[in-house]
C-alpha cells in the first residue's frame, strides 16, 4: 500500500511530465516558426538569384514569381560582408521584406545619376550598419554592366529631408531605410551614399 508521500511524490513527477510536455510543444512551435521564416527567405533569395540569371541569359525581365509585379533590375555585393542582393524594380508601390527596391523616381542603377534604393529595416538594417566611408560596392546592371562604387557617407536624418535623394551628374547609389530598427517610430531615415569609383570589365 502506497503511502500519501509516495503518492505525492508520483504527482509531482507527473506534473513535471505534463509541464515539460507543454514547454517543449511551445518550444517547437516558436522552433517551426523560426524555421517556416528563414524557409521562406532561402526559397525567396533563390527565386530572385534564379530571375536574375534568366535576366542576363535571355535579355528579357523575369519576374521571379509568376504573380510579381516586380522583376530583377541589378545584383548588389559587397564583399567584405558577404552581401550578394537582388534589386527589384518597383519599390515605390511598397517596400519588399526579402530584397531591396528601386525608387521609380530615379536614374536606374549603374545609370548616369542618383539611383534611389530602398532597404528594408527588419531585414537589411544590420547591413547598412556595418557600411562606413571608403566601402566597396560592387553593382552588375542588367542595362549598364558592372561597376565599383565606393561609400561616401553615411547620415541620419528625418524622413522629410529628400536632400539625398536629389539627382547627381555622377553614377550614385543611395540606400535608404527606415531608422530606428524598432518597428515603432518613422521619423528618421538611415542614408548610405556611395559614389562610382570605377567600371568593372
Amino acid at each position: 500500500m502506497h503511502s500519501s508521500y509516495d503518492t505525492m511524490k508520483a504527482h509531482w513527477k507527473l506534473s513535471g511530465l505534463i509541464a515539460g510536455v507543454l514547454l517543449s510543444m511551445s518550444a517547437w512551435q516558436l522552433d517551426i516558426g523560426r524555421v517556416s521564416s528563414y524557409f521562406q527567405a532561402w526559397l525567396t533569395e533563390n527565386l530572385l538569384q534564379t530571375a536574375w540569371i534568366r535576366t542576363q541569359a535571355t535579355g528579357h525581365e523575369v519576374k521571379p514569381w509568376p504573380w510579381a509585379e516586380t522583376w530583377p533590375l541589378a545584383r548588389l555585393l559587397v564583399p567584405h560582408l558577404h552581401i550578394d542582393q537582388i534589386i527589384l524594380a518597383h519599390a515605390s508601390q511598397g517596400i519588399f521584406p526579402f530584397a531591396m527596391g528601386h525608387l521609380d523616381s530615379s536614374v536606374l542603377p549603374g545609370e548616369v545619376g542618383n539611383s534611389n534604393i530602398s532597404v528594408h529595416r527588419d531585414t537589411y538594417f544590420s547591413f547598412l550598419q556595418s557600411l562606413k566611408p571608403s566601402d566597396t560596392l560592387i553593382l552588375e546592371s542588367f542595362h549598364s554592366g558592372r561597376w565599383r562604387y565606393e561609400v561616401s557617407g553615411v547620415y541620419i536624418v528625418s524622413k522629410t529631408d529628400t536632400r539625398f535623394l536629389e539627382p547627381s551628374s555622377i553614377r550614385r547609389l543611395t540606400l535608404v531605410s527606415c531608422y530606428p530598427c524598432n518597428g515603432v517610430d518613422d521619423l528618421l531615415r538611415y542614408v548610405v551614399i556611395a559614389d562610382e569609383a570605377e567600371r568593372i570589365i
